[in-house]
């Protein structure tokens, strides 16, 4: 599963300005009311998904939240740990 992060395409250290660019952008191209008809379900699925991430992330308590949710993630038992979490906590 994809964090938030890999949804907007940005890292975790990336500026508010950054992720709102890649909001942006990603946007433009799944915008349920630009989609071609036979992947109208798909894109509206997708445009919801980077609106949630999007959300999230650029609230600065949303984003510790979400964090902190991650880092407790890589910490438990059998987690994979990203690079990019690793990054993340030695900031």
């Amino acid at each position: 599963m994809k964090t938030l992060y890999e949804q907007l395409g940005v890292t975790p250290m990336a500026s508010q300005t950054a992720i709102l660019q890649s909001f942006f952008r990603l946007v433009k191209k799944v915008d349920p009311a630009h989609a071609p008809r036979p992947g109208a379900e798909h894109a509206r699925a997708e445009y919801t998904a980077l609106q949630n991430a999007y959300r999230t992330i650029s609230n600065c308590q949303a984003r510790a939240d979400y964090d902190r949710s991650l880092q407790q993630q890589s910490s438990s038992p059998g987690a994979k740990r990203n690079a990019w979490q690793v990054v993340r906590h030695e900031r």
